[in-house]
C-alpha cells in the first residue's frame, strides 16, 4: 500500500513538472499558458517550488581605456628656468710648495685649490702687495724684481688668503783677503771677508775645521793654537769660500797678513812670490818656468780650488790641479829621468816621498807618437798596462818607473823552437799508437 501510495506522488510531480516550465517561460514566448484548477494542482515540494538558477554568464571583456595625454604646461618651463642651485661659499684657499724665499730675477708658480671641493666659485687670482719686490700674474706665475718682502695674495669669492714673500740678492762670491795663512803659534789673524755684489747677504759665518789648531771668532779673528794644518769656511746663507791655514813654528813663507794680538795687521811677515801669484791671480792657470821643487805651501795654496799650476821645463811640462791634491804635506820634485831605448820611452820619478796628488806630465820632444802607457815594476819584468795616455801626455799618481811605447809589452813572445819540439813529440806518438794498433786493422 504504501509503495503504491509513493508511485503515485512520483508520477504527479512528473506531470506537475511540465506546468511549471512552462509558466515560467511565458514571458519569454508569449504564448498563453492552459488554466488549472485549484483542485487538480497537486502541491509541489520546497525544492520545487524554487525558480530555476539561471545560467551563469562570463563577464563581458572590456577595454582599458588609453591613458590621457596632457599638453605640457609652459609655466613649468618658466619655473624651471627660475631654479638656482643652493649656493656654497668658499672657506679656505690652499698654495702648495709655496716658496718663502727667492732670488732677484727667479720665478715660481702657484697652484692653488679651493675648498670645500663644492665652492660655487672656483676661480682663484693672485695680486702682490709691492711689485716692486715681486709681481704676480692673475693665474699666479711670481716674478721676483728686487730685494725686499711684501705679501703674495689668493683670493676666490668673498675669501682672500696671503703668503710672505722674502726676495734676496744671490751671491756670486764670497772675497777674502787672503785663500793661504801661515801663521806661527799664539799669533792671530784678521780674515777680512765680503760678499759680492754687495746687496748680497753681508751676514758671514767662521768656522774652523779643527780648533784645536786654529780658533776663530765670530768676527773673523783667527788665533793660532798649535802647529798643524786645517781650514776655514766663509759662508753667508747662499754661498761659502774655504781658506787654508797653516801654523808653523819656524819661520814661514806666506802671501796671508798677519796681525798683533789685537787683530791688526802687522808688517814682517815674509812672502812667497809663487804663493801669492797664485792666491791673487785670476787665472785658473798658473805657469812657472824652471821650478825644481812645488812646496807644499804652494799645494796648500791650490787645495781646494779650480787653479792648476803647470811647471815649464826643456823636455816636458808638469802641471797639477787644486781638486785633484789629496795630501798638500807631499812635495813635488819636478826632475824626472828621460831614457829612449828600443821598447820606448822609459819615465823615472825618482823621489822618495809619495805624490800630493795626481800630476800630469806632457812631453814635448818625444821622437814618435806612443800608443800604449805602461808602469813598470822595480826589475823591469812586470808591465802594467794603464789608460791614462792621450797623445803624449799622462797622468800619474804615484812614483816609479814608467814606460811609453808603441809595443804591446804584455803579449807572450812566439818561441818557434818550443813548436817545433812540441810537434816532434805529437808526431813520435803518433807513429807509436799505430805499430801498436795495426794487428787490430783491416781485420
Amino acid at each position: 500500500m504504501k509503495k503504491t501510495i509513493c508511485i503515485a506522488l512520483a508520477a504527479l510531480m512528473l506531470c506537475a513538472m511540465p506546468c511549471h516550465i512552462n509558466a515560467s517561460a511565458e514571458p519569454e514566448t508569449g504564448l498563453p499558458l492552459p488554466e488549472m484548477s485549484a483542485s487538480s494542482a497537486a502541491p509541489l515540494p520546497a525544492e520545487a517550488q524554487q525558480p530555476a538558477a539561471e545560467p551563469e554568464q562570463e563577464p563581458a571583456e572590456t577595454e582599458e581605456p588609453a591613458p590621457e595625454t596632457t599638453e605640457p604646461d609652459p609655466a613649468d618651463d618658466d619655473e624651471s628656468e627660475k631654479y638656482e642651485p643652493e649656493y656654497v661659499p668658499v672657506e679656505d684657499i690652499e698654495i702648495e710648495d709655496f716658496e718663502t724665499e727667492m732670488f732677484v730675477k727667479g720665478t715660481q708658480t702657484l697652484f692653488a685649490s679651493v675648498f670645500p671641493n663644492n665652492a660655487t666659485e672656483q676661480n682663484v687670482t693672485f695680486s702682490s702687495s709691492n711689485t716692486a719686490v715681486a709681481t704676480v700674474t692673475t693665474g699666479g706665475k711670481i716674478t721676483a724684481v728686487g730685494k725686499g718682502s711684501c705679501r703674495i695674495y689668493a683670493s676666490c669669492d668673498n675669501f682672500t688668503v696671503y703668503y710672505p714673500l722674502t726676495v734676496k740678492v744671490e751671491t756670486e762670491s764670497i772675497d777674502v783677503v787672503s785663500k793661504f795663512i801661515v801663521i806661527k803659534p799664539g799669533e792671530q789673524f784678521d780674515l777680512e771677508a765680503a760678499a759680492k755684489p754687495a746687496d748680497a747677504s753681508q751676514k758671514l759665518e767662521f768656522q774652523s775645521g779643527d780648533d784645536s789648531i786654529v780658533s776663530v771668532s765670530k768676527d773673523g779673528i783667527l788665533t793660532a793654537v798649535t802647529t798643524g794644518s786645517t781650514s776655514v769656511i766663509v759662508s753667508n746663507e747662499d754661498s761659502s769660500v774655504l781658506v787654508n791655514v797653516i801654523v808653523s813654528a819656524e819661520s814661514t813663507e806666506s802671501g796671508s797678513r798677519k796681525t798683533s794680538g789685537s787683530g791688526k795687521p802687522a808688517g814682517g811677515a815674509k812672502t812667497d812670490s809663487l804663493v801669492q801669484k797664485i792666491s791673487e791671480s785670476d787665472e785658473k792657470e798658473v805657469i812657472v818656468k824652471d821650478l825644481k821643487l812645488i812646496s807644499s805651501s804652494v799645494l796648500k795654496s791650490l787645495y781646494g780650488t779650480e787653479k792648476s799650476l803647470t811647471v815649464d821645463l826643456d823636455a816636458y811640462t808638469l802641471s797639477i790641479r787644486g781638486q785633484d791634491i789629496f795630501n798638500a804635506c807631499n812635495e813635488v820634485s819636478t826632475q824626472l829621468e828621460l831614457s829612449d831605448t828600443d821598447n820606448g820611452m822609459y819615465v823615472t820619478l825618482s823621489d822618495e816621498k809619495n805624490l800630493p796628488g795626481t800630476i800630469s806630465i806632457s812631453l814635448k820632444n818625444a821622437p814618435q807618437k806612443y800608443k800604449y802607457f805602461y808602469q813598470v815594476n822595480a826589475d823591469g819584468s812586470e808591465y802594467r798596462m794603464l789608460n791614462s795616455l792621450s797623445g803624449n801626455t799622462f797622468k800619474v799618481s804615484s812614483v816609479g818607473k814608467y814606460l811609453l811605447s808603441n809595443k804591446n809589452m804584455n803579449r807572450t813572445p812566439i818561441n818557434f823552437l818550443w813548436i817545433l819540439g812540441g810537434a816532434g813529440v805529437i808526431l813520435l806518438l803518433s807513429v807509436i799508437y799505430i805499430f801498436t794498433k795495426k794487428k787490430y786493422w783491416f781485420w
